[in-house]
C-alpha cells in the first residue's frame, strides 16, 4: 500500500497545485496524521502528532509521536518505541523526487531517489533550499510539463476534480476540492483513490487538511484512509539546515534501518 499511496498522493497533489495562488516563501505547521488501515478486513487506527516545514521545492514532515487509539496503554507504548525519542523526520524534494528519512534516536538516515531523478546525486539532499526552488522553477518548460502530466496519467483510467465550495478550515479561509482517481498498472488490480483537500486561500493555496482514501483491490490487500490535519500553520521561512540530515548520522539501506528494526516490504 505504501508505494501506491505515495503515487496517488503525488498525482492528486499535482492538480490542485495548479489552481492555487502564488505560494508564500515558506511555511511551518503542526497537527495530526491519522491512518485507518484495513488489514485483511480488520480495521486498525494509528495516529500521531506531526510538524511540517516547507520552503521552495522542499517539504519536511516530523512524526513526533505515535499511538494506537482504542487499545491498551501497552499497545500505544509499543507504537511509541517504533519511532523512538525525537521521532522520525522525512524530507521530500519535489525538484528531484528524492525522499530522505532519519531518526534522531538511532542517528541513521535513508535516501530513496525516484527513477525520474538525476538532477542531484544521492546524499546531496538539502543545501541551499532557494537554489532547489530555482531549479524547480527553471523546469517550467510548458511542453516538458505536458509530457510529465501525460507520463503520470498513462495508467489512469479516470480522474476528476470537483470544486466543493469555500469554508473556513483550521482558522483559514479555504477552497475545498474533491478528487477521485482510478488507476491500473499493467498486470495489477485496479486501484481507486478519493481525496478531499482544503487549500488555505491566505497561504497561497497550501493544503491545511488532506484526507486520502485508498480502496483495496482485493479483500486481502491493504487499504484505508490517511488524514493530515494541520491545526496550526503559518507563513515562516525555515532554515536551510532543517532540510539536511544532521551531521554524524550513518546511512542505511532501508527505512527499517532508520527505525532500527526489520520492516517487511520496506
Amino acid at each position: 500500500m505504501r508505494a501506491r499511496v505515495f503515487a496517488a498522493a503525488a498525482l492528486l497533489a499535482a492538480a490542485p497545485a495548479s489552481l492555487a495562488a502564488a505560494p508564500v516563501p515558506g511555511l511551518r505547521g503542526t497537527g495530526t496524521l491519522v491512518a485507518q488501515i484495513s488489514v485483511q478486513g480488520q480495521p486498525i487506527t494509528v495516529g500521531g502528532n506531526v510538524a511540517l516545514e516547507h520552503e521552495g521545492a522542499l517539504y519536511r514532515l516530523d512524526l513526533l509521536s505515535l499511538g494506537i487509539p482504542g487499545t491498551s496503554g501497552d499497545m500505544s507504548a509499543l507504537a511509541t518505541t517504533l519511532i523512538g525519542p525525537g521521532g522520525v523526520s522525512v524530507v521530500y524534494d519535489t525538484a528531484t523526487g528524492t525522499t530522505t528519512a532519519w531518526s534522531a534516536a538511532n542517528r541513521a538516515y535513508y535516501i530513496r531517489v525516484a527513477a525520474r531523478s538525476g538532477t542531484r546525486p544521492p546524499g546531496a539532499l538539502g543545501g541551499d533550499a532557494t537554489a532547489a526552488s530555482a531549479a524547480a522553477a527553471a523546469a517550467g518548460d510548458p511542453l516538458a510539463s505536458l509530457a510529465n502530466i501525460a507520463a503520470a496519467l498513462r495508467d489512469v483510467q479516470s480522474a476528476s476534480i470537483v470544486f466543493a465550495g469555500h469554508a473556513p478550515v483550521n482558522g483559514h479561509p479555504a477552497t475545498n476540492l474533491d478528487v477521485q482517481m482510478r488507476r491500473q498498472l499493467p498486470g495489477r488490480p485496479l486501484e481507486a483513490y478519493h481525496a478531499q483537500i482544503a487549500l488555505a486561500d491566505d497561504l497561497g493555496g497550501f493544503p491545511v487538511q488532506v484526507t486520502l482514501q485508498s480502496t483495496p483491490a482485493t479483500p486481502s490487500a491493504l487499504g484505508g484512509t490517511v488524514k493530515l490535519d494541520l491545526s496550526s500553520v503559518r507563513a515562516d521561512v525555515p532554515a536551510d539546515g532543517d532540510f539536511q540530515v544532521p551531521a554524524g548520522f550513518r546511512r542505511v539501506d532501508s527505512l527499517g534501518g532508520v527505525l532500527g528494526r526489520s520492516l517487511p516490504g520496506v
